[in-house]
């Protein structure tokens, strides 16, 4: 690789005019710091990152950690992030799990680190945020210094999914789950059965899944009793996903979604309003998530403090909940 040394000798100038030059210091002139900028580029040098960290203490690099780096959903939220930073002078980089990943942070070759990675774990996490790293978690709550939240409102949309359940005219009532290690899947399964709970005395069945539309597929076998018993079912499927493997599902059970079966999802994934009938689904912003965790990872790294951010959520009518009475 090429270093400094080498185009100090190709400029005829010294180590440290290059150095002045690549970082913007005002103790050389403009025509040597272009002449070293461009001799920089033809000869295709890359910095440091390790030694521009130890130099000036930032990289301007914020490391992104995911599950999936695919679909609808991570196009939008990534986006949300990778524009905000871009703005401020950062650079974003994904990773998608492992260790190997994780020496990014703790080896502080990044400012700070956004994780929504259920599988990244929780103990690495507060190890992280003791040895000074900047988080911002987007998948879970830990009350962890160095440790912010831009988390999904998953009680207010899972609230605004049941009340469109109850006023649907369905006489039973499924919720289809997430996965058990997934956040998101427990606020919304608990807020949720509290409505339920609340506000009417009919059964409601508790499905399994996991986020998959296979899962969604499975789960409409179990739904074809309930309707075979004589029940206009409603059902909250938990995401988008599990919801379109329920279209497919029930149809093989010779069931009509938006007429022997209400259903709400959540995400208002792009295929939600291509499907017959169109999926009804509580939406939110994916690129204001992503902005609001940019933004909170930057204030934290200029600040030092902690911030904590709540995205909003709420219900597209579409027409799985049957015709308006």
């Amino acid at each position: 690789m090429t270093g400094i040394k080498d185009i100090a000798k190709k400029a005829g100038v010294s180590i440290s005019t290059v150095s002045y030059a690549l970082n913007g210091s005002e103790r050389i002139t403009e025509q040597t710091r272009q002449k070293v900028l461009k001799i920089a580029k033809e000869m295709n040098y890359i910095p440091s990152l390790a030694g521009r960290g130890l130099k000036k203490q930032k990289t301007q690099i914020i490391e992104m950690y995911v599950t999936d780096l695919g679909g609808y959903f991570y196009s939008h939220l990534l986006d949300g992030v990778a524009s905000t930073l871009k703005k401020q002078g950062y650079e974003l980089i994904v990773a998608s799990g492992g260790q190997r990943a994780q020496a990014f942070i703790s080896q502080k070759l990044v400012d700070g680190a956004i994780i929504l990675d259920p599988t990244f774990p929780s103990q690495v996490i507060s190890k992280l945020a003791q040895d000074g790293n900047k988080l911002v978690l987007m998948d879970r709550e830990l009350k962890l210094e160095n440790v912010s939240h831009v988390l999904l409102n998953n009680t207010q949309g899972a609230t605004q999914a049941v009340n469109e359940l109850l006023k649907s005219g369905a006489d039973a009532f499924a919720i289809l789950t997430g996965p058990k290690d997934s956040y998101d899947a427990k606020k919304r399964l608990e807020a949720a059965l509290d409505v339920f709970h609340e506000k009417t005395d009919q059964p409601v069945m508790v499905m399994a899944g996991d986020f998959t539309i296979e899962s969604g597929r499975k789960a409409a076998v179990q739904l074809s009793k309930l309707c075979q018993a004589g029940h206009r079912v409603g059902v909250f499927a938990t995401n988008d996903e599990m919801a379109f493997g329920l279209y497919e599902g029930l149809k093989k059970q010779n069931l009509q979604p938006g007429r022997d079966v209400l259903l709400v999802g959540f995400d208002n994934d792009l295929l939600a309003n291509y499907l017959q009938p169109t999926l009804t689904t509580v939406g939110y912003s994916k690129h204001q998530w992503g902005r609001k965790a940019a933004e909170v990872i930057l204030k934290m790294i200029d600040q030092d403090q902690v911030f904590n951010e709540i995205i909003p959520t709420k219900i597209i009518e579409r027409e799985s909940l049957g015709p308006k009475n």
